[in-house]
């Protein structure tokens, strides 16, 4: 069911716990999004609900068999420590029909041995690299690192959200430094860090608008909010901006410099949103995919191993939180947003396009977009063509305005 309407914290996250951190939305729907098939008659599964539900592996691996020609194993940050997959190994192991496995990565760096992690997660991996049609792993560390273990058949391929409207992303413009007047970011606010300082330097006197993804839910483990405030719009995606800067100005000691707070619960009204500004630039990998997905140029602030490995697999232009603190906004997008820079990272996310169709290709699967569909970059004609294009529209509707 939809969650309900409600401006309460309780309302806002009703249902979290279906997908966690915000950004998860983002990469559990881009299987589905990306991959031509016969949408009326598949769907999503998890294997956890089903054994909660009293499923067996057996019965779950029939079911899936019996009904469907691909299993898609979708997953994200899956090798690490501390992660129990559960009878996933099992589940894969018995099916019957062919499966993939899309977007594994690892957490952070491991040494070059697999007695750190739980012995069903090591059975996961020697079942994915043994039996799936594709070992998909989200980028060269990552292979690098399962390859070094004896995992030979993983291959990097990317995080599947980056394949979601890959038109809008090779469609980016260069943004003049001197003319941009907005920004959407995001990032771990939630508590004092150099990261999250980092965020709030930079957006000073500037109108940025922050996307959360998980501070909610936190706040509200820790007891800073109070359940019964209303301090959420549903149809808007808006969180109260004097609660949240109350709470944020005790944490960080210091005046909040954001123009509003947002809370999505649906990816669509997310990447609406993030369209309507100048570019991204924040501390959350997903925030920066959704504004690609939206066509808006994005800068990915990396110290952290996840993003660090999708912004270089697919060249998006990426700065250090010690330059994040050291650099003015204006000559970072400058520096970081150069028409060079974004003319080399489209050209790097074109070939990794052609990568994931040609690989996909051998285990007779389709994309939803073929590369050679695409359009990879517009003449510099065309790009001005474009502005002016949308400069006389708005001329024509304020002129149009004056007269009414």
């Amino acid at each position: 069911m939809p969650r309900s309407t409600g401006s309460k914290l309780e309302s806002l996250l009703e249902l979290y716990e279906v997908t966690g951190n915000k950004g998860n939305m983002i990469h559990g729907e881009a299987p589905a999004r990306i991959f031509e098939s016969d949408r009326k008659n598949s769907c999503y599964v998890s294997v956890q609900a089903l054994v909660e539900s009293g499923w067996s592996p057996e019965r779950i691996s029939e079911e899936l068999s019996s009904r469907f020609d691909l299993v898609v194993f979708s997953t994200a940050n899956a090798i690490r420590p501390n992660l129990d997959p559960g009878c996933t190994a099992q589940v894969l192991d018995m099916l019957r029909t062919n499966f993939i496995v899309v977007g594994m990565g690892m957490q952070n760096p491991l040494p070059l041995t697999t007695d750190s992690l739980h012995p069903n997660l090591v059975e996961l991996l020697d079942v994915c690299n043994r039996k799936a049609r594709v070992f998909w792993v989200r980028g060269l560390k990552t292979e690098g690192w399962l390859k070094s273990v004896g995992y030979d058949r993983a291959q990097a391929l990317g995080c599947p959200s980056m394949y979601v409207y890959p038109q809008n992303t090779l469609g980016i413009l260069a943004p003049d430094p001197a003319k941009v007047a907005s920004a959407v970011t995001a990032g771990y606010i939630q508590g004092r860090v150099p990261r999250s300082s980092a965020i709030i330097w930079l957006f000073k006197d500037f109108d940025a608008h922050y996307v959360m993804q998980e501070e909610m839910a936190i706040w509200r483990m820790q007891g800073l909010l109070d359940s019964n405030q209303d301090i959420y719009n549903d149809a808007t995606g808006e969180v109260n901006r004097e609660a949240l800067n109350s709470l944020l100005e005790t944490i960080h000691d210091e005046k909040m410099p954001f123009s509003s707070y947002r809370w999505f619960q649906d990816p669509n009204m997310w990447r609406v949103f993030a369209s309507r500004f100048d570019f991204y630039l924040g501390d959350r990998l997903h925030g920066g995919v959704v504004a690609l997905q939206a066509g808006v140029p994005a800068i990915m602030m990396a110290d952290d191993t996840r993003v660090m490995e999708i912004a270089d697999f697919f060249g998006i232009p990426r700065v250090s939180v010690s330059e994040a603190e050291s650099m003015p906004l204006r000559e970072i997008i400058s520096d970081k947003l150069a028409p060079a820079r974004l003319d080399a990272f489209k050209e790097t996310y074109f070939e990794r396009v052609r990568l994931l169709e040609s690989s996909l290709m051998e285990a007779d699967i389709s994309l939803t977009t073929r590369a050679s569909k695409l359009n990879l970059a517009a003449t510099p004609q065309q790009h001005i063509s474009r502005i002016e294009k949308k400069r006389s529209a708005v001329r024509f509707i304020r002129r149009l305005i004056r007269k009414l």
